[in-house]
């Protein structure tokens, strides 16, 4: 069997579903074999950029807890590729990245698209040690099957993250020999968990049993662990309060009644109040208690009333020193804390009642005039930021996806939707680029059950990065709504130069652009449902006219009035103005800000 034809069978054969890529020369045997051999079960997703596919690919696998597939060409391709790796290998995102090569007897020898680091080449080598967990260039065909079994089980194992293949043209050619019979057939047996004994896990449980008010803080590593049921059947066996990062808002359900909240720089202020003065023990669970995370709950995080479970606590350990840890799969460990539940018939507690309180919405400081001032644009209305929000919570999905991507208008959506339970969030925090959620999108949408549907929250600066992959959202007719904030700036980067560079507001600013009209143009109208929004009303006709005739994706444009203060505390007094919320179980699908 030859190389291309083995690398597409055995994917297909691991129910990965979908490569996502942007073609090229060296990558285009890939293509050939998809097509050939992908069955129906296994197909390629045109993305608009080899960025955006990389970050459809992570999305795909956080959403659903499997190896994400991406390829990309030699060059341009390659490195445009690496930007969405980098997000992956930050965030421990299993994909795995195939990547052509020009044809070895080119090797350094002035090849189009070196990348053998010899003379003024990138070593591509080089570059994807630094962003993957496992990465081999394959010059020898006898090298494919033990450098792919190398790849997918460096990716799923241990701390999950990418793997990349560097794969020459002329080796898809050559003969590999048919599938190892110790290969494994399913996916899930090259994830290797270590076992966990009950001796490991009593001090965890002992340090629980003997507090009075300890809480869960969920991260994304509960998401993405081998049982994350588990997790929320402990803390409802002891009716233990829960609260959540912003990387995975929705890992517990955000009506159950022991949600806290959310912690984190756009988080509850109740809930960091919450864990400061009244928990006794904080048991931090697949995070890894990153500045994001900590920054409002420094104080809280002293090390005797502290417990960590982490499935790689190296970069933890720099940051706390709890009292006890345990470097595990928190689905393993929480189902033998379960089994010790059972064995010790340890009291249920009363959960408390914490009044949810939410930072109220404010005006920014009104924006130095410059030249884009002097061209108003007229499509402007009254629309706040803070209104939009109060809309969009009564047309969240109520289930499949809600991607946020960066900045003001994801922080604030963050801080102020409560998402509906069957609804998976996905946010990227560790590269932080714009346009991840845009792309993302398609990932996580594609494969979803029938009837489900997907909300992007993004500001105009990350559709200009990567809102051209709305057409690839067009091309498979995916129900989702891509909903822009369009406020004609980088609206962070404004807020931080207003209040940390007294309003010399440079290099975040630029004319007016339509989105709507941009949209226009990546789908006919029979195909892409295209609405624009600059008040209240009008977003709500917009929404319901969405809800009404669309079947597949829209891009609803928000033209806003007047920026406002994001709730995130690093912008924020500590005495910043409040308001108190109804408990989230009781809440009705629309609220109102103060």
């Amino acid at each position: 069997m030859k190389l291309a034809d083995a690398l597409i069978t055995t994917l297909r054969d691991w129910d990965l579903g979908y490569i996502f890529g942007v073609g090229g020369a060296n990558i285009e045997h890939v293509y050939d074999a998809v097509h050939r051999l992908g069955h129906g079960s296994f197909q390629t997703v045109c993305a608009k950029s080899e960025v955006g596919a990389a970050f459809m690919a992570d999305c795909r696998a956080r959403v659903y807890r499997t190896l994400g597939v991406c390829c990309a060409t030699s060059g341009g391709g390659m490195m445009n590729l690496a930007v969405g790796i980098a997000e992956s290998f930050a965030e421990s995102v299993p994909v795995l990245a195939i990547v052509g090569q020009p044809p070895t007897k080119h090797h350094g020898r002035g090849a189009f698209q070196d990348s053998s680091g010899i003379g003024r080449s990138v070593n591509a080598d080089t570059l994807f040690s630094s962003i993957t967990k496992y990465h081999a260039t394959i010059d020898d065909p006898s090298l494919f099957w033990p450098c792919l079994e190398a790849a997918v089980r460096g990716a799923l194992s241990g701390r999950p993250g990418p793997a990349a293949l560097l794969i020459p043209r002329d080796l898809y050619d050559c003969e590999v020999g048919p599938r190892p019979s110790s290969l494994p057939d399913c996916l899930e047996e090259l994830r290797d968990l270590r076992e966990v004994s009950t001796h490991e896990v009593t001090p965890l449980f002992d340090a629980i049993s003997a507090t009075r008010s300890p809480v869960l803080l969920l991260g994304s590593g509960v998401d993405r662990c081998s049982n994350p049921e588990a997790v929320l059947e402990f803390a409802r066996r002891l009716h233990i309060p829960v609260a959540t990062t912003l990387s995975s808002k929705n890992v517990f359900p955000n009506d159950d009644p022991l949600y806290l909240g959310m912690v984190g720089m756009a988080g509850e202020p109740s809930v960091h109040r919450y864990l400061e003065e009244q928990a006794d023990l904080i048991v931090a669970v697949g995070t890894g208690l990153n500045v994001m995370t900590c920054q409002p709950i420094q104080r809280a995080l002293q090390p005797e009333r502290l417990a960590i479970v982490n499935i790689d606590m190296g970069e933890v350990l720099r940051i706390v020193k709890p009292a006890v840890y345990l470097e595990a799969d928190a689905g393993v460990v929480f189902w033998k804390l379960n089994q010790l539940c059972d064995e010790a018939n340890e009291p249920v507690r009363i959960p408390p009642t914490v009044p949810v309180t939410r930072y109220a919405a404010r005006l920014a400081p009104e924006l130095p005039p410059d030249e884009f001032a002097s061209f108003p644009n007229k499509r402007r209305g009254t629309l706040l930021q803070s209104e939009a929000l109060e809309v969009l919570q009564q047309f969240l999905p109520t289930s499949g996806h809600v991607t946020f991507d960066a900045g003001n208008c994801a922080a604030a959506a963050l801080h102020y939707l409560r998402t509906p339970r069957n609804v998976s969030t996905t946010c990227a925090l560790g590269m932080g680029g714009m346009g991840y959620a845009v792309a993302g999108a398609i990932g996580a949408q594609l494969g979803s059950s029938a009837g489900s549907r997907t909300m992007v929250i993004c500001g105009d600066g990350a559709f200009l990065m990567l809102g051209t992959e709305v057409n690839t959202a067009v091309h498979h007719k995916l129900p989702i709504l891509f909903v822009v904030f369009n406020n004609g700036m980088h609206g962070m980067c404004v807020t931080r130069q207003q209040l940390y560079f007294e309003s010399r507001i440079e290099g975040s600013r630029y004319p007016a652009v339509s989105i709507a009209d941009m949209a226009r143009g990546l789908g006919s109208p029979d195909r892409l449902w295209v609405g624009s929004a600059s008040t209240r009303d009008e977003l709500s006709k917009r929404l319901r006219e969405f809800r009404r005739v669309a079947t597949g994706p829209g891009v609803l444009e928000l033209c806003l009035h007047q920026e406002q203060i994001p709730p995130f505390t690093p912008f924020l007094a500590s005495d910043a103005p409040t308001y108190h919320m109804a408990p989230l179980a009781s809440v009705s699908p629309g609220f109102s800000f103060a």
